[in-house]
């Protein structure tokens, strides 16, 4: 047998696995929870040692890049020098290898997994990875959970589909993915679970719940046995609410981690925005590593880092107030700028180190003030961790947990949930959208949650328009209108002019109206269709999605809109009515539970 019949029979063998494991479920009898839970270890093992590769990737090139360069005896030219050759090689590869891409972020893996059903493409997660351990190896100011939560969401995709789960499925497989990502990256399943449930998913179905813990916990396992079973962040002590009014600081410390959280959230997209006014690649990395790489020389050690070992607690307590306030903002500059000239990377990390100094300063100040308060910096810093994300992120549930299980100490839970969710609320007040979905609405994207909503914005107008609908000639007589009002099954009528273009929508209750109001006899021949139409209308085009068109719906209180161009919002296109979206709605029902 030649060597080509073999490949062709093993590539035959490979699109017969999928179907030979689904025969295996079916002949144990197992249902579709017990074939999500299989699936969920294999997804968890399989983001774990994804994270595994990713920090042993940063850790070669920062030993051989950055430490070289911070130890030369010319560091004031080998850092900036390091921190460009990472930006530079990191915009080389997202051009070459990910197309020049936008998404592969965790924003984009929530627009895929509500509007795209869970399709996630392999080879440019797996660049914008490389190059995200290439620009925090070199000494970017770049966070590592976005790329492990990605690369758990890219390899829990590539499993669904090669087992040809249905969307349903496949989205839930996703969410498993990206819980297991940031339990493995933190050591922390609990966060990870309720991350995949608050942020991706965004529903917590019974369905889904339960691989979500499964694909987290077998991701902490894997974590643990290479990174060792402790905590993230090492305490110098246990922390504690010694007495009530301490719970006072907490809540300053809410607001100001509130208000910082949407500097650094607009912060970075507005450095995006002015980088992109610069016209050559190269000047954005000049500037970008030239302004990185002082940063970078002024802070030293404190400032350098990768993922969650970017910050050392100890300097909390021997460092001034100012030096962390200073720190503080350097770390948000620098991650804005690292961005902005092209690096790619996760905002979790950053958020959490602002947060931590941030935190630490506004203790150290407030022990200086009261020097009998018996304030302790180091346990505001770490509460300051927690507002900080959670405002930034709009993800304080998440954030709580998270910090929790970084650092295993109960005794600051209240704390923590008091200054999270205090500045959660104050963050949204301020600017609606948080770090991540300020991509999306860039993108003109608006993520709903709830499943109903959520198949909804998946579907658009296009899906389900009738392209011929019954219209009338808005010079149209009485007589004529009820003819062909008579012979159609429509409530609404599209009202056009000669050459096509919409005047307004006729309904059979303004006919019926008006034909009560003074009869038949004296209304034909002297008023036309035009004089009953309602001129002002919402119109949708093709692009649109059905949950717009439903809101439109609503809005005006009719059965049907009319459907136009999306470039001439007069020239009419067909009809759109709400039997024709809640049969496209049943059938995207029917589709994905198949």
């Amino acid at each position: 047998m030649s060597p080509l019949i073999d490949r062709a029979g093993a590539v035959r063998g490979l699109r017969d696995v999928p179907r030979y494991l689904s025969g295996t479920f079916a002949a144990f009898g197992t249902d579709e929870q017990a074939q999500l839970l299989v699936l969920a270890v294999v997804i968890g093992a399989a983001a774990a040692l994804a994270v595994i590769a990713f920090y042993d990737t940063i850790d070669v090139v920062q030993r051989f890049v950055l430490d070289r360069a911070v130890r030369a005896s010319h560091p004031a030219l080998l850092v900036p020098l390091s921190v460009a050759a990472g930006l530079g090689l990191c915009r080389l590869l997202v051009r070459w290898g990910a197309a020049d891409s936008p998404g592969e972020n965790i924003p984009d893996v929530m627009y895929r997994v509500t509007m795209k059903g869970g399709v996630i493409h392999s080879l440019p997660v797996i660049v914008k990875t490389l190059g995200a351990a290439v620009v925090i190896g070199t000494g970017g100011s770049v966070g590592a959970e976005g790329p492990v939560v990605v690369l758990g969401a890219a390899a829990a995709s590539r499993i669904g589909r090669w087992l040809r789960a249905s969307p349903n499925r496949l989205r839930t497989l996703v969410g498993c993915g990206t819980a297991a990502g940031i339990s493995a990256a933190f050591n922390a399943p609990i966060a990870g679970v309720v991350f995949g449930i608050e942020k991706i998913l965004g529903a917590s179905s019974a369905a889904a719940l339960g691989p979500f813990v499964v694909a987290s916990i077998l991701a902490a396992t894997v974590g643990r046995a290479v990174f060792g079973n402790h905590p993230v962040l090492a305490l110098p002590r246990e922390f504690g609410v010694r007495s009530a009014w301490e719970l006072v600081l907490y809540v300053g410390l809410g607001a100001v981690t509130g208000l910082v959280s949407v500097a650094y959230s607009r912060g970075v997209w507005k450095a995006q925005d002015a980088f992109g006014r610069l016209r050559w690649p190269w000047l954005q990395v000049a500037v970008g590593a030239g302004l990185i790489g002082g940063l970078d020389l002024a802070f030293r050690t404190p400032l350098l880092g990768h993922g969650h070992e970017t910050l050392n607690f100890a300097i909390v307590a021997s460092r001034s107030a100012v030096f962390l306030l200073a720190l503080a903002g350097a770390k948000l500059v620098a991650t804005a700028l690292t961005f902005g000239a092209g690096g790619t990377g996760g905002v979790f990390t950053p958020a959490l180190f602002i947060g931590a100094t941030l935190g630490g300063a506004y203790g150290l100040a407030f022990q200086r003030l009261l020097p009998h308060a018996n304030i302790d910096p180091a346990a505001l810093g770490l509460v300051g961790m927690a507002g900080l994300v959670a405002g930034a992120t709009h993800a304080p549930l998440t954030a709580i947990l998270m910090v929790f299980e970084m650092t295993g100490d109960y005794g600051l839970i209240l704390p923590l949930m008091l200054t999270s969710v205090l500045a959660y609320v104050i963050a949204r007040r301020l600017y609606p959208e948080s770090i991540y979905t300020e991509w999306l609405v860039r993108r003109g994207v608006v993520l709903t949650q709830g499943a109903d909503a959520a198949v909804l914005a998946r579907m658009t107008v296009g899906e389900c328009v009738n392209p011929t609908p019954v219209v009338v000639p808005e010079h149209a007589s009485l007589t004529a209108v009820l003819e062909l009002v008579r012979e159609s099954r429509q409530s609404d009528f599209p009202v056009v002019d000669a050459d096509g273009r919409l005047t307004g929508m006729l309904t059979r209750d303004a006919l019926r109206a008006a034909l009560e109001a003074t009869g038949h006899g004296t209304l034909d021949g002297v008023v036309v269709a035009a004089d009953l139409a309602e001129p002002r209308v919402d119109r949708v085009t093709h692009d649109d999605t059905l949950l717009t068109a439903l809101r439109r719906l609503g809005d005006r209180d009719v059965n049907a809109l009319p459907v136009v161009q999306a470039d001439d919002r007069e020239r009419l296109v067909g009809l759109v009515s709400r039997q024709d979206l809640l049969a496209a709605y049943e059938r995207a029902l029917i589709a994905e539970g198949h």
